[in-house]
């Protein structure tokens, strides 16, 4: 077994093929050692998925090594850093019938992996079956003969000390006893080059910088000679290539088949990879086919706005076989258009093969927007002028356009005074920025009515005046052009006239009532005589007064009767025996009088010149009950409820005996003198 044993300074290596999956350095030998350190994932980023792979840091730092097993048996080897302090990772990945490019996908690849801490282990790493407790070693991997592995190397520590790998423990043979080949890939991307990539390094020493190690044959045995090659690699740090660019004399056709041929160059002999085994003359390396002009052309950067839908990207390009669409470095679509949703970098690789690819690179930039404003949302009251908006702008150059709710209605202008109320807006566009707008709204408010209610000023007296219908704000009595009170919900006045209260409310917006206060005059005292019981209850009487109203109760109660003023008797029931009345000029009113309590009143003469025509009881609680009887005891009158009605018109001449009964138990009797 043998790997090339290349022993480096200590230099950072950064972007080279062998960190790379395709660019693996051929295991040539049983130990290699390196003094330098890999940083960085290479050209090609996120080989290793680590959905699945125990490299939870995907490729950090790495290299690629392969071998190609040539007898079954199991694979040992151990990683020993020259610093033990570093820490190393690793995953070996068996791509026998596949390729580098099914990684990713393809969890079943990977058959060993460690990304144990370095604790305790002084380093040391790998599937060499050494057991022991600081877990960085693993089982040795069981192989088959003819199956080809990967081994991808992770740098955890980012450190530049290098370290060396032993695989003297492995019993399977791995020794790299085939020549190199072109993968099958290769493609002639324009008529007069081909670009080559080889299954593995090819060292600097079998090139030569001509071309000669190789010659295009047609189906017809025709060869065309290169006229010139390049190359990367072939420096003091890399020794070899993995791929290169041939450029001939003679355009090839589209449509035939072609074969690269190895053959002897100027320096007489033909290319060998890294372990030294040399491809025959006239091998057939690679057959390929022409593709022509393979370009992509995505246009020029594309500026948006943040409301506006963004272009479908494509490009009108030759016949490619794939297509990898890159968002920001991220691969983002494998298809001919892509839809972005979002901003930033946009590479499209289209490629034909391995080897034939273009790109193109689109930047979608966000414009930045204007900046547009306005003063505000403004309330107007009811009845005042709608205000001026003055729209500020970031750019004087921008041109401006107003809107009233939804209606264009002024362009041009800074300022607008808008017409009626709503949604007011304004535009602002200028080359290089997105469009923006400002919004204000305009509304007219109208304060509630206040209400003045208030008492009649009685002379002499004073009234209070009361406002209602109010909100928040504030409240300013007027008189006589005067302020009176401020923020008071009731006044006392003395003076008649008009009263104004103006309310102002929360907005600023004011409104008004007004309430004319005339002097009214009190009426006199009623002056009530005693009831009369008749027939029909007991009628109080007063004398005339001058009221507009006469509010009457009985016996103290709560129910009040409004009578007009020019009334002078009300008659109640029976059983009522007072009254109380107060006159009334509005709300001003005379002392309240009560009706007197009469005395006991009986008539006791009954003639035709007597000031009783009718035998009369008052004075008494009712019913009243009268009997009347002659000088010999005799009964001549009896009446169980008596209403003074009775003139004694059969009587002769003479005296007579009355008996009466009042309420329940009041008794009373005397003489009656009748005179005909």
């Amino acid at each position: 077994m043998a790997i090339c044993s290349v022993l480096h300074g200590q230099t950072v290596l950064s972007n080279q093929p062998e960190q790379d999956c395709f660019g693996a350095i051929p295991i040539c030998n049983t130990t290699y050692s390196t003094t330098s350190s890999y940083s960085g994932s290479g050209i090609i980023p996120n080989e290793i998925n680590i959905n699945y792979s125990c490299l939870s840091s995907g490729e950090k730092n790495d290299v690629w090594y392969l071998f190609r097993t040539h007898s079954a048996g199991y694979i040992s080897f151990t990683i020993t850093p020259v610093n033990p302090q570093d820490d190393y990772d690793w995953a070996v990945f068996n791509i026998t019938h596949t390729s580098c490019s099914n990684i990713y996908n393809d969890p079943s690849m990977e058959v060993s992996c460690n990304y144990d801490a370095n604790i305790g282990c002084n380093g040391v790493t790998g599937p060499n079956g050494n057991q022991g407790p600081c877990g960085q070693t693993e089982s040795v991997i069981s192989v088959q003969a003819n199956e080809i592995y990967l081994i991808n190397i992770s740098n955890y520590s980012s450190s530049q000390s290098g370290y060396t790998i032993d695989f003297g423990e492995s019993t399977a043979t791995i020794f790299d006893t085939l020549p190199p080949r072109a993968l099958n890939d290769t493609l002639s991307c324009t008529q007069t080059s081909v670009k080559i990539i080889f299954n593995e390094p090819v060292a600097c020493s079998s090139l030569t910088f001509s071309g000669s190690d190789f010659a295009i044959a047609d189906n017809s045995g025709n060869k065309i000679f290169p006229q010139s090659i390049t190359y990367v690699g072939c420096d003091s740090l890399h020794p070899y290539i993995t791929e290169a660019e041939i450029f001939l004399n003679v355009p090839l056709s589209n449509s035939a088949v072609y074969y690269l041929l190895a053959a002897n160059g100027s320096d007489q002999n033909t290319i060998a990879d890294l372990c030294g085994n040399f491809v025959s003359a006239e091998d057939t390396l690679a057959t390929f086919v022409m593709v022509n002009n393979l370009s992509v052309d995505l246009g020029s950067d594309v500026y948006t706005c943040p409301s506006a839908e963004l272009p479908l990207l494509y490009s009108p390009s030759t016949s490619a076989t794939g297509y990898n669409w890159y968002h920001n470095g991220v691969l983002a679509d494998t298809t001919v258009y892509y839809q972005p949703n979002d901003t930033g970098q946009y590479i499209l690789y289209a490629y034909s093969g391995s080897m034939c690819f273009a790109s193109d690179t689109l930047v979608i930039h966000t414009l930045p927007s204007l900046q547009v404003s306005l003063s505000g949302n403004h309330l107007v009251c009811e009845g005042q002028p709608l205000p001026t908006l003055t729209a500020a702008v970031s750019d004087s150059s921008a041109s401006i356009s107003w809107f009233e709710n939804g209606l264009p209605v002024a362009s041009d202008t800074s300022q607008y005074q808008p017409a009626q109320t709503g949604f007011i807006s304004v535009t602002a566009e200028a080359s290089g920025y997105c469009t923006s707008t400002a919004t204000a709204m305009v509304t007219t408010a109208t304060a509630t009515a206040p209400e003045i209610t208030g008492q009649s000023l009685c002379r002499g007296s004073s009234a209070v005046l009361n406002v209602t219908n109010t909100g928040e704000g504030n409240l300013i009595w007027i008189f006589q052009n005067d302020t009176l009170e401020v923020n008071k919900n009731s006044i006392t006045v003395t003076a008649e006239g008009n009263y104004i209260v103006v309310y102002t409310d929360s907005n600023g917006c004011t409104n008004s009532d007004s309430l004319s206060v005339h002097t009214v005059d009190v009426p006199s005292e009623p002056q009530i005589f005693c009831p009369e019981l008749s027939t029909n209850g007991n009628t109080f009487t007063w004398q005339p007064v001058f009221a507009e109203s006469l509010l009457l109760s009985t016996d103290g109660g709560f129910n009040i009767l409004t009578l007009a003023g020019n009334i002078t008797s009300y008659t109640t029931s029976a059983s009522v025996r007072s009254i109380q009345l107060t006159a009334a000029n509005g709300q001003c009113h005379s002392q309240t009088v009560e009706s007197p309590q009469c005395e006991v009143y009986i008539t006791h003469l009954l003639s035709p010149n007597s000031a009783d025509r009718y035998f009369t009881i008052s004075g008494l609680e009712t019913p009243v009950s009268l009997n009347v009887y002659d000088a010999q005891g005799n009964q001549v009158y009896s009446k169980a409820d008596y209403q003074n009605n009775w003139y004694a018109p059969q009587m002769r001449q003479g005296m007579y005996f009355y008996s009466i009964k009042a309420g329940k138990a009041h008794y009373l009797s005397g003489k009656l003198l009748i005179l005909k």
